[in-house]
C-alpha cells in the first residue's frame, strides 16, 4: 500500500511544532565523523571489489588463454605483431622524411581551421535552438 506524499506541509508543520532539544555539538561532530567513516568504508569495500573481480577476470582469461594456445604459437604471434609494429613505424618514419615541413603545416593549420569552423557551426546552431 502506498501513502501519498504530503501535499499540503500538514506533515511538516507538526514535525516542526515538537519541542525537541537541540543536539549537542558533540552529538552532530561525532555523527558527521560516524557518517564519514561509514562512506569512506563503504567506497573501500567497492574499490576492493572491483579488482577483486577484475584479478579473478584475468585470472580466468589467462587460464583459458593458457590451456587453448601453445606457448609457442603466443610467442610467435606477440613476435608477429611486434614485427608489425616496427614495420607501420618504419614506414610512419619514412612519410615523414619524405614529406617537406611546409606541407605538414599547412595540412595542421587546415585541419585546425576545418574543425574550428565545425565547432563554431555547431555553436551557432545550438544557440539558435536555444533563443
Amino acid at each position: 500500500m502506498s501513502q501519498r506524499p504530503d501535499e499540503n506541509g500538514q506533515l511538516s508543520s507538526l514535525l516542526q511544532a515538537l519541542a525537541a532539544p537541540e543536539p549537542s555539538e558533540e552529538f552532530l561532530t561525532g555523527a558527521r565523523r560516524r557518517y564519514l567513516e561509514a562512506i569512506a568504508s563503504r567506497e573501500r569495500r567497492a574499490v576492493f571489489t572491483g579488482l577483486a573481480a577484475a584479478v579473478v577476470g584475468l585470472v580466468v582469461i589467462a587460464t583459458l588463454l593458457a590451456t587453448t594456445v601453445e606457448p609457442a604459437a603466443l610467442v610467435m604471434w606477440l613476435a608477429e605483431a611486434m614485427a608489425d609494429l616496427a614495420r607501420w613505424t618504419t614506414g610512419v618514419a619514412v612519410v615523414f622524411a619524405l614529406v617537406p615541413l611546409t606541407i605538414w603545416t599547412s595540412a595542421a593549420l587546415g585541419s585546425t581551421a576545418a574543425v574550428l569552423s565545425l565547432v563554431l557551426i555547431a555553436r551557432a546552431r545550438s544557440l539558435a535552438l536555444v533563443k
